[in-house]
């Protein structure tokens, strides 16, 4: 693998990893005034009409009808499941528990890829799991619940949380197969116009059971925030990225998510990170260094 293509790929991927660590506290904020399917579904609706009108094209233009079946995959895995999980999710989990659970995908990355990519796991990797895993734990000690809401609550929301994590690694396969032959352009244009689709009839349920909610120029504003930071930039950054560096190696990177998540939800909701949260956060840059290092034989 050329130096230079790497390099870019795991820019690509940091970038994408530290702005998704905004979404958990920033969403969580939102649905105090907005039903969480509903703002799913407004979210990708956007960045499918914006990547619609970019490419001048309708939702599975150019795509092979063998091909098809996969494209909905992507968004069932990479926005039906995710928002279902991470929006429900985020009603009960505290910001910064939300945040620390989303750095989880490449436990489930590193095993699905090497199940359906073949990709091989290096002893690096493994270590780089270990450290990561007692970083996140670290940093899992120094949250507390939000006011007014039970231990059950808390732990049932951060379950929920953990549905999108497996989402994304499921996403991540199997955008991995299909970045080799379509445009990561194309990919976006699909994922969010049919997963905005798979949400339509679950939002409009919502919609008619609890109403519209309320929304302030603070919900507008982190509503067009998701559809164009951590949607269109995000995606795009990810996508593209996959046909440079190897899923495993863009999944391990997400652990700079629970970092990004954790600062602003200290400023949003007050959730304190003790000394035991920045070593955990130290843990989770060591792993990366680890899992960044050069491979002994080259990798696909």
């Amino acid at each position: 693998m050329v130096f230079s293509q790497r390099v870019s790929g795991v820019g690509r991927v940091t970038l994408a990893a530290l702005i998704w660590g905004v979404a958990y506290p920033l969403t969580k904020v939102a649905l105090g005034e907005v039903p969480p399917l509903l703002l799913g579904f407004l979210r990708f609706l956007l960045a499918g009409v914006f990547f619609m009108i970019s490419e001048r094209s309708l939702p599975l233009s150019g795509v092979a009808p063998e091909d098809r079946k996969s494209f909905f995959g992507l968004a069932f895995w990479g926005v039906f499941l995710l928002i279902v999980g991470m929006n429900f999710g985020l009603i009960w989990a505290p910001g910064m528990a939300a945040s620390i659970l989303s750095g989880t995908p490449p436990l489930f990355t590193v095993v699905l890829a090497a199940i359906f990519l073949g990709e091989k796991m290096r002893p690096a990797q493994f270590v780089s799991i270990g450290l990561a895993l007692v970083g996140l734990a670290l940093l899992g000690n120094d949250f507390s619940a939000a006011p007014g809401v039970s231990a059950w609550q808390v732990w049932a929301g951060g379950l929920l949380t953990l549905v999108p994590q497996f989402a994304w690694a499921m996403y991540g396969i199997t955008g991995k197969r299909l970045i080799e032959r379509y445009n990561w352009r194309q990919i976006c244009r699909d994922t969010f116009s049919l997963g905005a689709l798979l949400l339509f009839i679950p939002a409009a349920i919502e919609v008619w059971w609890v109403g519209w909610g309320s929304w302030s120029q603070s919900s507008l504003f982190i509503l067009f925030y998701l559809a164009l930071m951590n949607s269109v930039v995000t995606y795009s950054l990810w996508n593209s990225a996959l046909g440079l560096i190897p899923v495993s190696l863009a999944s391990f990177l997400i652990y700079l998510q629970p970092v990004s998540g954790a600062i602003l939800s200290y400023f949003l909701f007050g959730e304190k990170i003790a000394a035991g949260g920045l070593v955990g956060t130290v843990l989770i840059f060591v792993a990366l260094t680890l899992v960044l290092l050069p491979a002994k034989s080259s990798e696909t």
